[in-house]
């Protein structure tokens, strides 16, 4: 069975995890999406939100118009949240961005840790901007453990913890490299 980077992420991030081998955290990791969109509509869906993401720096408005279609076609089509959430907060519409980001997160992105890790980065962002360092901090530790690469390293300069568990990682992935190079 192959390791996710989920997994390994997962082992890094989580203090929970410390003591299980990775192939029962791999198993934790799901990535089953909760609601299915039939592969035509997801198409559909694709495209247009590929065409509001293009957009959205240049013409806001009609970028929010494409989601909000998107959405109207399928309320269950995570990433179109995510996205417009990202135009609210272009238009900083802050309230707005933040209960979209809110639904992903507590109800349509489960079982898609892609859509999740964008979802808990942006919602890290927006509460740091607003003041609230705990749920930033808990935010980007979660966008961490699902990947996104921004979280990951505010969550390792934040937590001491993670930090340390990234030196030791490197420190054995080092040691790994020259043993293998010296065979």
């Amino acid at each position: 069975m192959a390791i996710s980077d989920e997994a390994v992420l997962e082992f890094m991030f989580n203090p929970e995890s410390q003591g299980l081998s990775l192939d029962a955290i791999a198993n934790t990791v799901d990535e089953k999406p909760k609601y299915n969109i039939p592969a035509e509509k997801l198409a559909q869906l694709q495209t247009l939100e590929k065409e509001a993401v293009k957009i959205a720096e240049t013409d806001s408005g009609k970028a929010l118009e494409l989601l909000n279609e998107c959405i109207s076609m399928e309320d269950k089509y995570a990433s179109a949240y995510n996205n417009r959430a990202q135009v609210y907060r272009l238009q900083e519409q802050l309230g707005k961005a933040l209960a979209d980001l809110d639904y992903v997160i507590s109800d349509i992105g489960e079982g898609q840790p892609k859509v999740l890790r964008q979802a808990y980065t942006q919602r890290a962002i927006i509460k740091r901007q607003q003041g609230d360092l705990v749920g930033s901090k808990e935010d980007f530790q979660a966008g961490a453990r699902l990947g996104n690469p921004i979280a990951r390293n505010i969550a390792v300069n934040e937590n001491p913890y993670a930090k340390l568990c990234n030196q030791v990682m490197m420190e054995v992935m080092s040691r790994e490299t020259n043993l293998t190079k010296e065979t």
